[in-house]
């Protein structure tokens, strides 16, 4: 009884109230990066994703200049971050330039994954100083990405991965 309770604060720790009611609404797995994952919209994750899943849903305003890479993870989304943020800001740097972002910041800071990174830890991130175009990456299936990227109406572009499952799970 007490390891489960011990389990459950490390489980929750940094969740809101709120989450935590829904988490324990979900059907729930046992994890391997935390105690458990949860399924929500269709999807295994853990506690903390789901959180800031549901705070990009609800804060996140796309921009028809915006550049959003969706892949599955382990599919080579580290260099599909550095070739598309090269390719959208090639003509911002001469080809031998020693400034290039590349050169010294990793893909993962100049793509950051909106679940893991800019809606992490319960932080609302101002998102409408950043200059454009704007780069931005999840690991969400296409149905759980804020409504604001999907909507017909949004003209953000969309680069997506696909790569063989045997393929990623060896990656692993």
């Amino acid at each position: 009884m007490e390891e489960e309770a011990i389990n459950e604060e490390e489980e929750f720790q940094g969740v809101t109230k709120t989450c935590k009611e829904l988490l324990l609404s979900l059907p729930r797995l046992t994890g391997w990066r935390t105690p458990s994952l949860y399924l929500f919209q269709q999807f295994w994750c853990q506690p903390k994703e789901i959180q800031a899943i549901i705070a990009a849903q609800t804060h996140f305003e796309a921009k028809d200049s915006d550049v959003f890479i969706a892949t599955v993870p382990k599919s080579g989304t580290t260099w599909l971050k550095a070739h598309v943020f090269a390719i959208v800001i090639r003509r911002r740097f001469d080809i031998n330039s020693k400034d290039h972002p590349l050169l010294s910041c990793n893909p993962h800071d100049l793509v950051p994954f909106l679940e893991y990174k800019v809606y992490a830890n319960n932080q609302i991130q101002k998102l409408s100083n950043l200059t454009s175009p704007r780069f931005f990456a999840s690991h969400v299936p296409y149905h759980s990405l804020p409504k604001t990227i999907t909507k017909s109406t949004s003209n953000c572009k969309i680069v997506y991965i696909c790569r063989n499952p045997l393929d990623t799970f060896v990656s692993i």
